[in-house]
């Protein structure tokens, strides 16, 4: 069979036609099967009904007698005999009188079949066994097949001669075999029958790489017959058994290439309606962060943040993307290029959000310097999470008191968590009844684990002095191991350890839970900085005296119990700092008075990190914004000049937005609005007359709201890829990767997809390519 599109296999067989042979041809002026006095339309027989096959146009004869209408002889069931028709008569050579066709032949010979409108006959079973017979067609008596016969002097004489030829019980024979079904309808019946397997094997297909992309389930094994999919396909066709078949016997249905052009589909299906509605929306903002795969390969995530009709904040994501490198110029246009393909204005962008890396930040030639001369009056902002972990890891680094204590939370977690028999060694040391404490390693990419190992490390630490106790007494651990053990045990034995602990206990509490905060979707740049000014203020508290008192009570209550060391030990003043060559008298130093001098040490240098990476003037223009809006709604109008400073697109009307401004105010004065996601949420809820007095006003809410202060939907977006490309998966390729990332996220868009949709554009556009191709191999 010649090499066919996938959609001329996949079409509806209503619409599949045989090809004419030179007998339909002939045949193609026959009268209609309809007797001229009644003049109803041909009677379809039952085999042809049942191959679902309908005749390429109606079979309706005029009165008159005259064939309308080309009718394929393969379409009938029965050849045309009418009995009560006038035949037409004539003269035979020079006989005196006129012959005519004698209905009396119908009787004597079955197969024959008149044709009123050129007044012949033919033979109904040679015409239609025709394609049947592979054998010269020389042999056929090509009157009854082909020109028709219409002496009828000679009728009788050349009716038997026909009737006794080989050609002609050939023809009765493979009419009888078929069991005197129509070859053409045959041949349909037998095509349909294929194409409606092929389609349900298809549509098995579409459905079970959807379910696995939406879960972030590998698809494939080794091998095309290997792995999740083919395992789900077998599974659901285990009761289908022509579909089982079907997928058998088709070597390239289960490969990458088709994998990949589905998974494509998909994801060209997905990707579109995750943005539909940002077209709404007057302004975009944009938060972007990368990181390195299984495969040390650089990957790009992107979020797009506008507003919908109803004034609430939408984040999407748009996927993962791999530079050639990480440069400030490559990463930019990276973006240019998102926003090109899925049709979205740059200069729409008046937010973005990054974290700290020169080649994002930078102030020069950073990706947020060159969208600043692409977006003039947009605003940056340094992720407030990345901020408040960079402000706790300089007092990590610098504050010895704290980097001790948050080294030996690590080494402790990785020694015992590394080895099944250290950690059987540590839960022998709880009683039956008791809670086993596992104890969690701290992560310093991660803002949420710091306190939970630390409390942990502190509620379990008379089992952990036992275990390290136990251990350096065994002498079955390697050399190294016992080092750490012995070092590790020594440091545990100390006063200052415990004090260190909970003294990280208390500073990265507050913390954490600020950071927890700013991860939120809802969260604001006015949000933002009362969450700053709250956490600085918690941190001055724990100055306080008291609180100092209390951590020192605890760390004696632990000393006294585990039988720990508390003065520290003597020690000299640096030489650098001797102002005289005269021996210095050895002075012993209380233990509480150095614990205190560090820990208020740590203290002062959370607070002055946190005030200088959350000075950012940007910030403040956003939160000044918010603030306007919020004193409008309470009735307080600003001044034009104060409108000025809040370096606005130059989309917006100053003036109408002034008068809008103080229109609020008469209208929201006798409601309680606390945020500026209250404020949107009351606007969205006026009458369309009324909300359309506030457009500029609108525009000012969706500026507000489109500066995102965290690239957390970007780190949440790195969770989904290490689940998706872990080293069991990494030869995984970019291309599918994004698509089934974006499968794997947007599961509430996939869920609405018309899988019938994506499959009629499959078969449309999927030419048929050679086995050796990897192809798909649809027709047999």
């Amino acid at each position: 069979m010649s090499q066919k599109r996938i959609s001329e296999f996949f079409k509806n067989p209503k619409n599949i036609k045989v090809s004419r042979t030179s007998v339909e041809d002939d045949l193609a002026t026959t009268n209609s099967v309809s007797s001229s006095t009644t003049g109803n339309p041909v009677n379809v027989g039952p085999a042809v009904q049942s191959a679902n096959v309908k005749p390429t146009s109606a079979v309706t004869v005029p009165a008159d007698g005259a064939a309308k209408t080309a009718v394929s002889l393969g379409l009938l069931v029965d050849p045309f005999q009418p009995n009560d028709f006038n035949f037409p008569s004539r003269r035979f050579g020079t006989e005196s009188f006129a012959r005519s066709f004698n209905s009396g032949w119908f009787q004597r010979w079955k197969w024959l079949h008149y044709v009123k409108e050129t007044d012949k006959a033919l033979c109904f079973t040679c015409c239609s066994a025709k394609k049947l017979i592979i054998e010269d067609r020389t042999r056929a008596n090509a009157t009854f097949v082909k020109g028709g016969f219409r002496n009828w002097r000679k009728a009788v004489e050349k009716f038997r001669e026909h009737e006794r030829s080989s050609f002609h019980l050939e023809s009765m024979n493979k009419i009888a075999a078929l069991g005197s079904t129509p070859i053409n309808a045959l041949m349909s019946d037998i095509v349909a029958k294929e194409q409606k397997t092929a389609r349900m094997v298809l549509e098995l297909a579409f459905k079970s790489i959807k379910f696995l992309a939406r879960e972030g389930l590998p698809l494939r094994g080794h091998s095309h017959r290997d792995g999740v999919l083919w395992q789900l396909m077998l599974e659901r066709t285990s009761s289908l058994p022509a579909a089982r078949e079907w997928l058998l016997r088709k070597e390239n249905w289960m490969s990458d290439t088709l994998q990949n052009e589905i998974l494509e589909r998909f994801a060209h299906a997905v990707q579109p309606k995750t943005v539909a509605g940002a077209s709404d929306s007057h302004y975009y903002g944009l938060t972007a962060d990368g990181t390195t795969d299984t495969t040390s390969s650089e990957q790009f995530s992107c979020h797009l943040y506008y507003v919908d009709p109803n004034l609430s904040q939408q984040s999407v994501f748009l996927g993962f993307y791999n530079p050639p490198d990480t440069t400030s110029e490559t990463l930019f246009l990276c973006i240019k290029d998102i926003f090109c393909r899925l049709n979205l204005p740059l200069e729409k962008l008046q937010g973005y959000c990054f974290d700290g890396a020169s080649n994002m930040s930078g102030r020069f030639s950073g990706v947020q310097a060159r969208l600043k001369e692409v977006c003039p009056g947009s605003l940056y902002v340094h992720c407030c999470n990345h901020a408040l972990d960079l402000a706790l890891q300089e007092v990590a680094r610098d504050v010895r008191l704290v980097a001790d204590a948050l080294n030996f939370v690590q080494s402790v977690a990785t020694l015992i968590r590394e080895s099944a028999k250290r950690q059987n060694v540590y839960r022998s040391f709880f009683g039956d009844e008791d809670v086993v404490c596992n104890i969690l390693g701290l992560c310093p990419t991660r803002w949420c684990v710091r306190t939970k190992a630390i409390s942990r490390i502190c509620h379990a630490y008379g089992p952990i002095l036992e275990t390290l106790f136990t251990l350096q007494q065994d002498p079955g651990i390697r050399g190294e191991i016992q080092a750490k053990v012995a070092g590790l045990l020594k440091q545990a034995k100390k006063g200052r350890t415990v004090f260190g602990l909970l003294c990280c206990e208390a500073v990265f509490g507050p913390c954490e839970a600020v950071a927890r905060s700013l991860q939120s979707a809802q969260a604001s740049v006015s949000g933002a900085l009362q969450c700053i000014y709250t956490l600085k203020e918690c941190i001055c508290a724990l100055g306080d005296e008291r609180a100092v008192e209390e951590i020192l009570t605890k760390t004696k209550t632990c000393a006294s119990a585990n039988n720990l060391k508390l003065l520290p030990d003597s020690s000299r003043t640096p030489a650098r700092f001797h102002s005289t060559t005269a021996v210095e008298d050895i002075v012993s130093e209380k233990g509480e008075l150095l614990w205190r001098r560090e820990y208020y040490e740590a203290l002062d240098l959370v607070t002055s990190e946190i005030e200088r990476r959350f000075d950012q003037a940007d910030m403040t223009i956003a939160a000044q914004r918010e603030q306007i809006l919020m004193d409008s709604a309470k009735g307080t109008v600003c001044t034009e000049a104060e409108l000025s400073s809040l370096q606005l697109p130059s989309n917006m009307d100053r003036a109408s937005l002034h008068l809008q401004l103080r229109m609020l105010g008469d209208l929201t004065k006798k409601e309680t609005l606390r945020t500026v996601q209250e404020l949107g949420l009351y606007v969205s809820n006026l009458q369309p007359q009324s909300r359309g007095l506030f457009k500029e006003m609108e525009k000012l809410l969706q500026l507000c709201f489109c500066l995102p202060v965290s690239t957390a939907s970007s780190e949440r977006s790195f969770s989904a890829l290490r689940r998706l490309k872990t080293w069991l998966r990494n030869s995984i390729t970019q291309k599918r990767l994004t698509h089934t990332a974006l499968l794997n996220v947007h599961r509430d868009i996939l869920d609405r997809i018309n899988v019938q949709d994506l499959m009629r554009e499959f078969i449309s556009v999927t030419p048929e390519q050679n086995k050796s191709n990897q192809s798909y191999d649809i027709i047999a």
